[in-house]
């Protein structure tokens, strides 16, 4: 699905100065209470849920909650959905060791030294950018809190449909117990997710890497439900916008994330508001760049972009808008909250650069890998875990969060100490 280079500065009018310092204090102090670090004090008191079961306890720390889901009430509503969600958000909290974590990053997969008996798999058509990398910590995370997994594995087709369906046959030759995956290559996935099935292994999808048949086809995809996203960003463009040419930037052709939401935008949208183009871009910051720049070309007055990935639109729009010569007033809808797209927004100063953002969801990978661990402990696990969806305007909650590196996200439950040890200045 998504994508990450640097920019920098910031400004804030004086007003929501205080406002802003105070969420931002609670954002790093949520990350430092992420794996591995130290709580606020006596937050680790306050728990969200109740219960438990199929080796699971549903409780999670409302900081946490709030830290990734922007409002710690923003959970799924289905009762067992819920539930799946405030274990694995639970889990965000437990101490692991964060070296091991490193080393297995950066080795795409490790045994954990648990003597743990199941294998756990986290296997994509495309892991190349910062977005994937920062899901696949999160799953490494996720992972380690797990002491019977004791190997846990990565693998990357590097944008290749034939590649990631060997990949994922060699992880279920491998006989490996739960895979995660986002299906890059939409339903083009379905005879391996039927094989793995079939062989008795959960797959689940994160970031809502939909494809036909879950709950059937393969255990369960997590993430919002992007069709609401789509009419979410339609809104935000009517009430902003008004009327004028809008254009919709995507990821990999047929990928299931760029399809819903554009789907489900298009007839939300005013009939004096126009979609001039809608191009792919692989999520690939350069591709951004020369797609924004031809557009750019033939619709000088493009008012407004919906798109997935926020940082792969700082690092290609604004260079592009900036080569043209062009001020950069626009409405922009994008799903993930990168702290450089935040601090370039701010760093241009242009009160008519509009922006709206969701969270990263790296987060969900979590869930996802909960629910396949529940699932081999004989949970019924629903086939869709929907959460709700809440934009956030930059002009009154800034993504530019002081302290994480450019390329993360604020909402990731990666602690910040590791995200600085991921991507050194």
């Amino acid at each position: 699905m998504h994508v990450r280079k640097k920019a920098g500065g910031r400004h804030i009018r004086l007003l929501p100065v205080l406002v802003l310092l105070a969420a931002t204090l609670v954002i790093v102090a949520a990350g430092h209470g992420g794996t591995g670090t130290k709580q606020v004090a006596g937050a680790a008191k306050a728990q969200s849920g109740s219960g438990g079961g199929f080796g699971e306890v549903y409780k999670a720390n409302p900081a946490t909650l709030k830290k990734t889901l922007f409002n710690a009430k923003l959970l799924p509503k289905d009762k067992m959905a819920r539930n799946i969600a405030l274990a694995a958000y639970g889990r965000a909290n437990k101490k692991v060791n964060q070296d091991l974590a490193l080393k297995c990053w950066k080795n795409n997969g490790c045994k954990t030294g648990t003597g743990g008996k199941l294998t756990v798999a986290y296997v994509e058509g495309f892991g190349e950018n910062v977005y994937r990398q920062i899901s696949k910590m999160e799953f490494i995370l996720q992972a380690l809190t797990y002491p019977q997994i004791g190997k846990i594995i990565y693998t990357s087709a590097h944008s290749d449909p034939t590649q990631a369906l060997t990949d994922f046959r060699a992880a279920i030759a491998q006989h490996v117990n739960v895979i995660v995956t986002y299906p890059d290559f939409g339903d083009a996935m379905l005879p391996v997710f039927k094989e793995a099935t079939k062989a008795g292994i959960p797959v689940a999808t994160y970031a809502w890497g939909y494809v036909s048949g879950p709950g059937t086809n393969y255990l369960t995809v997590v993430g919002e439900d992007t069709c609401r996203l789509g009419k979410a960003y339609a809104k935000v463009m009517n009430t902003q916008v008004r009327s004028g040419n809008i254009a919709f930037l995507g990821g990999f052709p047929g990928n299931p994330l760029s399809l819903s939401w554009q789907r489900c935008e298009q007839p939300a949208l005013n009939p004096s508001i126009h979609v001039v183009a809608n191009e792919p871009t692989n999520w690939d910051p350069s591709k951004v760049q020369s797609i924004v720049a031809g557009i750019l070309a033939r619709y000088p007055n493009i008012k407004g972009w919906s798109y997935e990935y926020g940082l792969g639109m700082a690092q290609g729009a604004f260079a592009a808008y900036k080569a043209a010569g062009i001020p950069f007033n626009a409405v922009l809808t994008l799903r993930t909250d990168d702290v450089g797209m935040g601090c370039a927004a701010d760093k241009l100063h242009n009160p008519k650069l509009k922006v709206y953002y969701y969270t990263a969801g790296n987060s969900q990978i979590r869930v996802a890998l909960t629910a396949g661990m529940m699932k081999l402990k004989g949970a019924k696990i629903p086939p869709q875990i929907v959460f709700p969806i809440q934009l956030q305007n930059q002009a009154k909650r800034d993504s530019c969060v002081k302290g994480y590196p450019q390329e993360a996200s604020a909402t990731s439950l990666v602690p910040l100490s590791l995200l600085h040890r991921m991507y050194p200045k």
